[in-house]
């Protein structure tokens, strides 16, 4: 039985190697508060392009470890072995899979602890519940009630939890019996090895935020290449407008009559005229001009 089970051992650690050489990138991800119908599920949803196992933390830091040539620094590695985890191997940049993560969770019931991800509201209407002690709970999560029909109704629209509250143990409790699933779930990941370790927190990119600040940069950049007049392809039209415009201005401004400002040079000297006859006509308005 003994050797049977070591036999085992070996097998997983020598499928782990395969897996750790055929991969260039792998992920470690937190399996904590995941269930195993969840898993399944989010298992289905990436089985296209990934390749995800759950093994034994000391299973994983032997596989590691034998292949000392790869993973030089093995305890960058295994030192986020703790806990339940999975590996995912993959030929993805580590960012685009925690994007695809982030996008793919799985609805999850509210458990005691939990933060609500967003207002979490029940709806007016039939509960199908049955009056008895379950409506202390309507009333702590303040959601006004009436008994109609033999079971309580929801009298309206109320957020049971706000964004960023913590859930209590009535509250999960009710929506468990409501049926909502207002938790997202999904892999939460420790680690990433792209030809080094970068950890988890790293990983955690706003999109949103990462895009903004681009086209922040991109401005700077165009406005110094543009006011330092540093010819680039992107800012090259821009320089030749603004240096088209300021010697059109140049060119009004000096009388200079060529085609492209003669209009301009002579719309400029009528003005000039007229604001100088006005000004001799004030001082000596005998010349009637």
């Amino acid at each position: 039985m003994q050797r049977k089970t070591s036999s085992k051992k070996e097998s997983a650690v020598k499928n782990l190697e395969v897996l750790f050489k055929k991969y260039p990138i792998f992920v470690i991800a937190d399996l904590k508060g995941l269930k195993a119908n969840q898993l399944q599920v989010l298992k289905k949803k990436f089985k296209s392009g990934l390749e995800i196992h759950v093994t034994k933390n000391r299973l994983a830091k032997r596989a590691i470890e034998n292949l000392a040539k790869k993973y030089v620094k093995a305890d960058e590695i295994t030192k986020y072995l703790s806990g339940p985890n999975a590996f995912i191997f993959s030929n993805k940049n580590p960012f685009s899979l925690y994007l695809m993560f982030e996008k793919n969770k799985v609805e999850s019931a509210a458990s005691p602890g939990d933060i609500a991800p967003n207002d979490i509201m029940v709806s007016a209407g039939n509960t199908g519940l049955q009056p008895g002690p379950i409506l202390s709970k309507f009333g702590f999560a303040k959601v006004p009630t009436k008994i109609q029909d033999g079971s309580i109704w929801i009298a309206k629209d109320t957020i049971a939890a706000k964004k960023g509250d913590t859930i209590s143990a009535d509250v999960a409790d009710l929506l468990g019996k409501l049926g909502l699933k207002p938790i997202m779930v999904g892999f939460k990941l420790r680690m990433a090895y792209d030809s080094g370790v970068i950890p988890g927190d790293v990983l955690c990119i706003n999109l949103d935020e990462y895009k903004a600040n681009m086209k922040v940069a991109v401005q700077y950049a165009v406005n110094l290449s543009v006011n330092v007049v540093y010819p680039t392809k992107e800012t090259a039209p821009l320089l030749i407008a603004k240096a088209y415009a300021q010697a059109k201005g140049l060119a009004v401004k000096s009388g200079m009559p060529i085609p492209e400002v003669i209009g301009e040079v002579l719309s400029l000297a009528e003005q000039q005229g007229k604001v100088l006859a006005e000004t001799i006509s004030k001082k000596h308005p005998e010349l009637k001009l």
